[in-house]
């Protein structure tokens, strides 16, 4: 309603790129609200506007596959569709360390997993907030039984770009709560190094914001080792929100700094450890060379593998909506890749904007945090003592 009215009564202010974002966000606006035939029509009408008018195909390229996958899912028809009754659900959190241990780095890592089946076949899902869409390797979608579409789509990631096709899975289940047609890209990251695919390939399928937006709230319990679907979302205690949807279908929350600065993070539970990268250590790179010890930082996933020269800060603090933690050892990367010595300029902590990515370790420095995907807003409740 407030884009439409935006476009209508202040399009010859806004000028023609804001207004072609506008008319673009739209209509991804209409698809994320199950409007997927509605949502097809406006794009490609878009598209063919602007193809007509001789904008270069490659521009237009990226419209046209919208279209094409809107087209896919209103043919399918009940995507992402409930079959469980509204109610509070919870279900038991565990812990997924295969791919962690496999790695081999030193360090404790894991992934919050939770359990459910796809098509009736029980499994053990990794609940991801940094995916912008439930993924599946090729293995599993044939281990499930996952219908192929006829759409690809690109995915990005740690070293760039990557196709995927999308599949259907008939159901859902997540403890108590089931959902019908339920879309997962099917990718095998592919990296081009071989230690970093063999393990990639160990990766449970994700339970990405497509899932979890239909739910409306999440809390992840960590004090209880549960995630909690709550019967009706709870209120915002800041009074605004701190957490939004990105063009590139991510989440990112804002946060401040020790020293009041806003920063803007990538949202990403799918990762572990929290990471500054290098648009922010441009800005303090004196502070950071101080206290930091010289590290290398080191990413692999979709596109690539990234190993930057970067810094493993001790004791930096952040306050999560109204509450502040500490962690004891945070990784800035400078951006600059150790093979070339050149700064990234591709792949997704290059391109983002954004000053960092908040990881796992950050959420567990809290009893409970609450995900609210009906007002955008994200707090952390109660922080653990002893991690402070």
């Amino acid at each position: 309603v407030s884009l439409g009215r935006l476009l209508e009564d202040y399009g010859l202010e806004m000028g023609d790129n804001n207004k072609l974002s506008m008319v673009v966000l739209l209509g991804m606006n209409m698809a994320r609200a199950g409007h997927y035939g509605v949502a097809a029509d406006y794009l490609q009408s878009l598209a063919d506007h602007l193809a007509a008018n001789g904008v270069d195909s490659t521009e237009t390229a990226g419209y046209y596959t919208l279209v094409n996958q809107y087209r896919e899912f209103a043919a399918v028809g009940n995507i992402l569709k409930p079959l469980h009754k509204a109610g509070e659900y919870r279900v038991p959190m565990t812990i997924d360390d295969d791919m962690h241990k496999a790695a081999k780095n030193g360090r404790e890592a894991h992934f919050a997993a939770i359990g459910g089946s796809i098509n009736g076949i029980a499994g053990n899902f990794v609940f991801d907030t940094g995916a912008g869409v439930n993924v599946i390797s090729g293995r599993d979608a044939k281990k499930y039984g996952l219908r192929r579409l006829n759409c690809t789509i690109d995915m990005l990631g740690v070293g760039g770009l990557q196709k995927g096709v999308y599949a259907i899975a008939d159901t859902l289940r997540l403890g108590g709560m089931a959902w019908q047609n339920v879309p997962f890209l099917v990718v095998d990251i592919a990296t081009g190094d071989a230690v970093a695919d063999s393990i990639g390939a160990m990766l449970e399928p994700v339970i990405g914001l497509p899932v979890m937006s239909s739910m409306g709230e999440v809390q992840m319990d960590f004090k209880r080792s549960e995630f909690v679907v709550p019967d009706m979302p709870s209120d915002n205690p800041l009074g605004f929100c701190n957490m939004m949807r990105t063009d590139s279908e991510g989440l990112c929350v804002r946060i401040a700094g020790e020293d009041g600065e806003p920063l803007f993070m990538h949202f990403d539970t799918g990762g572990y450890y929290t990471t500054m990268f290098g648009t922010w250590y441009d800005k303090h790179s004196a502070e950071v060379e101080a206290a930091g010890t010289p590290d290398s930082i080191r990413s692999a996933g979709v596109g690539g593998v990234s190993v930057t020269f970067g810094y493993r800060v001790p004791r930096m603090k952040f306050m999560l909506g109204n509450e502040w933690v500490e962690l004891d050892s945070v990784q800035v990367s400078t951006g600059i890749d150790k093979r070339t010595g050149e700064k990234e300029t591709s792949g997704f902590s290059a391109g983002s904007g954004q000053d960092g990515a908040m990881g796992l370790d950050m959420l567990e420095c809290f009893d409970r945090v609450i995900i609210n995907f009906k007002d955008m807003f994200m707090v952390g409740i109660a922080p653990r003592k002893e991690e402070l």
